[in-house]
């Protein structure tokens, strides 16, 4: 498996399917607008994501190193046994509570939208019952994409995102006239299911399930358990987003608002520069624990920490002398005003200083994972979201709304610096020279990059402000390219080479 080439693939599937996304929205607000029916279908499909993402996520980090060690160390065989228990066990946990649900729907609704009258509330209920077996749909798939990505396929499961939005557009625009907003629903139920069986016939030449309830299997029980971490971890983080926009709420009018866009924008890069990554390596590093190749998940470790400080402190420089520019571009139309751009473009900017300790905290808390110690990763950030806690119920009295997000990235420094410290601390093999090797040259050409970018400032500064942020941007691209050649970065040349390696 060429790491650079499939990298890039999946970013760009990720990108295009962030589009088609985007479509699904516009098809949504084309048809309902603004209104209650939107309010309602947004509850209903939010929920079952909110009940069951947590699960899903979780069981899927604990499938991958568990089924890589019984792959490479029991066969395929005791592989595959592992794959039907937990399919069957964790399906039928999702059927339970889906008939839960289903009966206290109505309730369910209170909870997440109290404010809603009476007709909301009663179309919210009816949408939400028809939305819960996704669920099942849903957590299914996430197991069939933990199983194709430990055996390296990687390219089809990223398409698989495409068939959820694609048959919301299609149900919408064909059925709307008849069933209104529900349509939207039924699409989501439906592509729901669309998605797990595309997986299913993606993945039905390594794998084929058959029905196995054995609960009381201990890798069933050691999977369950090492689930409960990463759920709380989840959980915690979720927390720490409602402390956040609570604070908000005391500050200026607009200050969640303002959070929320500099936020979105921040996601974005996250997502394409971080996920696809992610997403790669985790096998990769489950596959070296399950062999006990600590040298070789440390060259793996080293290799992705520099490959991520090579693409994203450039990134974090670019965006920072960029930032509203780029905030211009994406939302300064209509109400939007100077105000709101410059309110905007000063929290992105501080959401821009921990994009690259976001990306080693994701990268270290996997590797925690591919070792089976998920307490680590939970205990650590539950310490981080009660800094970030204590940051945002402090910071913002004398820094503004940009303190939030402020606290929001000295939280990822502390946790990613931290799980560094420990994974160096606890396993003598692991260490950093290569990364810190690479780190020198990194530096120094991100220091000449933001010299170039000040230059072209000063010589620039009039253009157009679309015309200045892509000519900016592929300027610094030039300068910082030159720069880690002419500086000899050794993962600058070895992602050179595996671009260029054939095959």
């Amino acid at each position: 498996m060429n790491f650079a080439k499939t990298s890039i693939a999946v970013s760009v599937i990720m990108t295009l399917g962030y589009l088609v996304s985007f479509l699904k929205e516009a098809v949504i607000a084309n048809y309902f607008g603004v209104s209650a029916d939107v309010d309602a279908f947004t509850i209903a499909i939010q929920i079952p994501v909110t009940l069951f993402a947590l699960v899903s996520v979780a069981v899927r980090s604990v499938v991958i190193p568990i089924y890589s060690e019984l792959l490479h160390k029991e066969g395929k065989a005791n592989g595959a046994h592992f794959l039907d228990n937990i399919i069957s066990v964790v399906g039928l946990i999702a059927i339970g509570m889906i008939v839960v649900c289903e009966i206290f729907a109505g309730g369910i609704i209170y909870l997440f939208a109290p404010g809603f009258d009476a007709s909301t509330h009663q179309l919210s209920t009816t949408l939400l019952r028809l939305t819960l077996p996704t669920m099942l749909f849903t957590v299914v798939g996430q197991i069939f994409i933990a199983l194709l990505n430990v055996h390296k396929k990687f390219i089809w499961p990223a398409f698989s995102v495409y068939i959820l939005s694609g048959t919301v557009i299609v149900f919408t625009i064909l059925l709307q006239h008849y069933m209104g907003v529900a349509a939207a629903c039924l699409g989501q139920v439906v592509g729901s299911f669309l998605y797990m069986l595309f997986l299913f016939i993606v993945g039905r030449h390594i794998y084929h399930f058959r029905f196995r309830y054995e609960p009381r299997d201990e890798q069933v029980k050691r999977s369950l358990k090492m689930s409960l971490p990463v759920i709380w971890s989840i959980s915690v983080a979720e927390v720490n987003t409602i402390v956040n926009r609570a604070v908000a709420s005391f500050l200026f009018a607009g200050s969640i608002a303002a959070l929320g866009y500099a936020s979105k924008i921040n996601a974005v890069f996250m997502s394409l520069f971080v996920s696809a990554i992610s997403t790669i390596v985790y096998p990769l590093y489950a596959e070296s624990s399950a062999k006990d190749d600590m040298k070789g998940l440390n060259t793996r470790v080293n290799t992705t920490l520099s490959a991520y400080t090579l693409l994203l402190l450039p990134l974090m420089c670019i965006l920072f002398c960029f930032r509203t520019e780029l905030v211009e571009v994406a939302f300064a139309r209509g109400r939007f005003d100077a105000a709101a751009v410059q309110q905007t473009q000063v929290l992105f900017g501080c959401y821009t200083i921990g994009l690259l300790f976001s990306a080693f905290r994701e990268t270290i808390t996997k590797v925690f994972y591919s070792l089976k110690d998920t307490k680590t990763p939970a205990k650590n950030a539950t310490i981080g979201v009660v800094l970030n806690i204590v940051l945002n119920l402090t910071l913002p009295w004398f820094m503004g709304v940009k303190g939030l997000a402020i606290a929001t990235s000295l939280s990822a420094m502390y946790i990613s610096i931290s799980l560094l410290y420990l994974l160096v601390k606890r396993f003598d093999v692991m260490h950093l020279s290569v990364f810190y090797g690479n780190l020198r040259g990194i530096v120094l050409a991100s220091c000449i990059l933001v010299g170039s970018i000040y230059v072209f400032f000063y010589f620039c500064d009039e253009l157009p402000t679309i015309l200045k942020l892509i000519v900016g941007a592929l300027l610094s691209i030039c300068v910082y390219a030159g720069s880690v050649f002419a500086l000899r970065v050794p993962i600058g040349k070895t992602l050179l080479k595996m671009l260029l390696k054939k095959g």
